[in-house]
């Protein structure tokens, strides 16, 4: 197996910046090519187009409504009209869904897929994806701040709806005749929800033309870094019935758009396909992910979760233990909302990742056993899934024989999605 340190070490150093657009982009997403035929995988490049950044979209969102609450002083209905709209806006661009960020400019970026085929015949798919660009700075990014980035958020979307109140309020006094002095009394009090929105959009905005692109070491070289190993290690071993297909998708910082992009374009074989997303996986403690996204979040798959656990316990020195990610719409988030099976692996902390929009990235922060522990823990979860449908297959065999009919409740009991479960925040 190739030691995903490597990997990580020309991606970060050799290449360096890797942002939407530049050359580093493209040397990147050459590199995995590269890298993927010197393993006499299966290959391809598909190309998309795509804005930068989903921050951009945000700050738009939030000077619209700023806008908006100006407009109330003109004209309620109107107003309560253009709110409504970036309510919705709001939600379904916050679940990887882009509306504003589509009049943002475009330029092209590229998926680049490897592909093992299994050693019988395949009855599964597995897809291991990481992103391969790198993030701009931002003051969001702070070690500090990031971990209360949720919260900011959060009070955003209280915000909007404080100011769809008012809205409502002035439109229903309107219809009834209240005075209009008690309704811009109301209008005045609320006026610090625009304020707050119009420094967080500032703020947003600095990041975007002031920060620089980072090394993005742990964000996420780390990820494509142990997507390569794993791929390396099913190249040379390639699993009984299970064909795994190793992506690594651009542009993830604009809202995880190379994933959006894969996935439409392969919705109908994917579709039963399982999705593991490595994302900053060489810092700290090896994690499963079981909720992400910065408002209520979804939930991971409950059966990738189970065997991503049965897996741990089968390996030496593997600890796995739960955590959530509330900063960034990753690649597992994207599939998530579109209901396709997915989890997260890597390392979280107080709901953020370290390095994640900090120029602080660097190479000397990697710690190359964390990486060696995540490689090795995605071998025995893809060896989990192959050997857990080769018990299925054998047990359907054999009751459809009726050789043995006590197999009929191993199998039922293998084939059943694990229930959720309550989580500790």
């Amino acid at each position: 197996m190739d030691l995903p340190s490597r990997h990580v070490l020309y991606l970060a150093k050799r290449i360096g910046a890797r942002g939407a657009g530049t050359d580093g982009e493209a040397a990147a997403a050459s590199y995995v090519l590269r890298a993927f035929r010197d393993l006499d995988l299966e290959v391809d490049m598909e190309t998309f187009s795509s804005w930068k950044s989903d921050m951009q979209g945000l700050a738009l969102i939030y000077l619209l409504t700023v806008i908006t609450y100006l407009v109330f002083f003109l004209s309620y209905p109107i107003g309560l009209a253009m709110i409504v709209l970036i309510f919705f806006i709001f939600q379904v661009e916050t679940y990887t869904w882009a509306v504003t960020s589509r009049i943002l400019p475009h330029s092209s970026a590229s998926n680049v897929i490897g592909r093992v085929r299994p050693k019988g015949s395949a009855r599964q798919k597995v897809l291991i994806v990481a992103n391969y660009d790198s993030a701009q700075s931002s003051p969001l990014g702070g070690p500090k701040i990031s971990r209360a980035f949720r919260l900011l958020y959060v009070l955003s979307f209280i915000s909007i709806l404080a100011i769809l109140i008012v809205g409502v309020i002035g439109v229903g006094a309107t219809l009834t005749k209240v005075s209009k002095s008690a309704v811009q009394t109301v209008w005045l009090f609320a006026s610090v929800f625009p304020a707050y929105l119009a420094v967080l959009c500032l703020v947003i905005l600095w990041g975007e033309s002031r920060g620089r692109y980072t090394a993005g070491t742990n964000d996420n070289a780390s990820g494509v870094g142990v997507m390569l190993a794993v791929m390396s290690s099913v190249g040379t071993v390639p699993l009984e019935n299970t064909e795994v297909w190793g992506v690594a998708t651009g542009r993830g910082f604009a809202g995880a758009r190379g994933m959006v992009a894969f996935l439409h374009r392969h919705r109908h074989t994917m579709r039963d396909a399982y999705i593991i997303n490595l994302d900053h996986c060489g810092i700290g403690d090896t994690k499963v992910l079981t909720r992400e996204g910065t408002m209520l979040g979804f939930r991971s798959s409950g059966r990738l979760k189970k065997m991503a656990f049965q897996a741990a316990a089968r390996g030496k020195g593997i600890e796995l233990s739960k955590g959530k990610c509330r900063v960034k719409k990753s690649d597992a988030m994207a599939a998530i909302v579109r209901r396709y099976r997915a989890i997260t692996i890597g390392g979280v902390s107080g709901g953020t990742y370290p390095g994640w929009r900090n120029t602080d990235d660097t190479l000397d922060t990697i710690e190359r056993a964390t990486l060696d522990r995540t490689a090795k823990l995605v071998n025995l979860l893809l060896e989990e899934i192959d050997s857990g449908e080769r018990a299925r297959r054998i047990a359907r065999t054999r009751r459809s024989t009726g050789e043995d009919d006590d197999l009929e409740l191993e199998s039922e009991e293998a084939e059943r999605e694990e229930e959720p479960e309550p989580e500790d925040d």
